[in-house]
């Protein structure tokens, strides 16, 4: 079963044999940023907006090696649905959080972006948000008001939204939302999740929680929190979508834990404030998800692409991530969709979107009927992902 991929021809029209443009099987892929130029060795954990100005945001990790070397947040910028990209933006220069350190500086990472819009702000309409952390343990937000060219002083959140017992702390990384309907319309939520034990380290047990600001940014505090740190689902890197009776769906990474499958779902009834108990298992909040949901241990992300409410044909959810059951077999690669028409009571697998390896993705509507995902890729028969590649596909073909 697949999508129809409504731009593939009018892309090859226009852009031809241009720098950048890869083909993905029945999908033309289009690559953002690339391992080893531009400056940077690494570019890892992609998130991606749509400005209010219909500008594309691709944001990422630009790092000079692996996961604890110097990191800057970087983003670049399609005004044509993703079929070109600008130059290479830098949003945040690790050097310039030096003063945060005392004695040895270590080679500081900012990164795990999970950006939102805030569309229903009636003094800054259309502002960028954009939470970020700096070495996995301190949490940040800045701004943009010009769509993503210039961003506001960073702010330091950490004290409103860590606990004094957790370590590590990712923001995202994947796009954030804000609620559109209900009680709680207007809110911001940001995905994240959290490790107990020492400032930074990757290691401890694992939870997840909820950023939010009623306030359009002026504050932020924790919401819903996931502790259940006995059982033996490990909530990790997460991703949330709005259902239209008004609860949020939240989606996990198991970190390896003994639960079936490498997925949890959670529910949350009050905007996010809260995690809803589970009903009928032996898990608190985050409940393994069977299949499709199939990918190895990776982050994975959801997106809301149709609502009957807002006009549109059908309710139709997404979900992004690799597939260990593709033609390439285990391990993070061969990156598919699955999608769910019943506001998450029921999921199916969708087309497979990339074989090769494959790992972070995000996920954004560019236009009824047509979605844009960005995602760590490499080419068919290698062993790693090389760059992080964009490309468009059609949901009208979903049965």
């Amino acid at each position: 079963m697949g999508f129809t991929f409504l731009c593939s021809a009018i892309v090859a029209v226009i852009i031809g044999m241009s720098a950048g443009l890869a083909a993905e099987g029945e999908f033309s892929a289009v690559t953002v940023f690339r391992n080893g130029t531009e400056g940077y060795q690494v570019f890892r954990i992609p998130a991606v907006i749509k400005a209010v100005n219909g500008d594309l945001l691709a944001f990422c990790e630009a790092r000079a090696g692996g996961d604890a070397s110097e990191t800057d947040l970087v983003s670049k910028r399609s005004s044509d649905g993703g079929r070109t990209w600008q130059k290479l933006a830098v949003v945040l220069e690790s050097d310039d959080f030096r003063g945060l350190f005392v004695g040895d500086v270590p080679p500081i990472t900012v990164g795990n972006p999970a950006p939102v819009v805030d569309l229903l702000d009636p003094n800054h309409p259309g502002r960028l948000w954009l939470p970020f952390t700096v070495e996995n343990n301190r949490v940040f937000v800045t701004y943009s008001d010009d769509h993503g060219t210039t961003w506001a002083l960073r702010r330091e959140i950490t004290p409103e939204v860590k606990r004094n017992a957790w370590g590590w702390y990712a923001t995202g990384p994947v796009h954030s939302i804000q609620l559109q309907r209900g009680k709680y319309r207007g809110r911001l939520v940001v995905p994240a999740d959290h490790r107990l034990g020492d400032s930074g380290a990757d290691r401890g047990p694992e939870g997840a929680q909820a950023i939010i600001s009623d306030d359009h940014g002026k504050s932020w505090q924790l919401g819903a929190i996931d502790d259940t740190y006995d059982d033996d689902l490990k909530a990790n890197e997460t991703t949330v979508v709005e259902l239209n009776d008004g609860r949020l769906y939240f989606n996990t990474r198991d970190q390896n834990g003994d639960a079936a499958g490498t997925r949890g779902g959670a529910y949350s009834s009050d905007g996010g404030q809260t995690f809803d108990p589970s009903q009928g298992t032996d898990y608190k909040y985050f409940v393994p998800e069977g299949p499709p949901f199939d990918p190895p241990v990776v982050q994975c992300a959801l997106l809301r692409a149709g609502s009957v409410l807002n006009g549109d044909e059908r309710d139709l959810i997404l979900f992004s991530g690799p597939d260990e059951g593709g033609p390439s077999g285990k391990g993070r690669s061969d990156l598919r969709v699955r999608y769910s028409t019943d506001e998450t009571s029921s999921w199916h697998d969708g087309p497979l979107i990339h074989e090769g390896p494959a790992a972070y993705s995000d996920m954004v509507r560019l236009r009824p009927g047509d979605i844009g995902i960005l995602f760590e890729a490499g080419s068919k028969g290698r062993k790693r992902c090389d760059s992080i590649n964009f490309l468009q596909f059609g949901v009208t073909d979903l049965k």
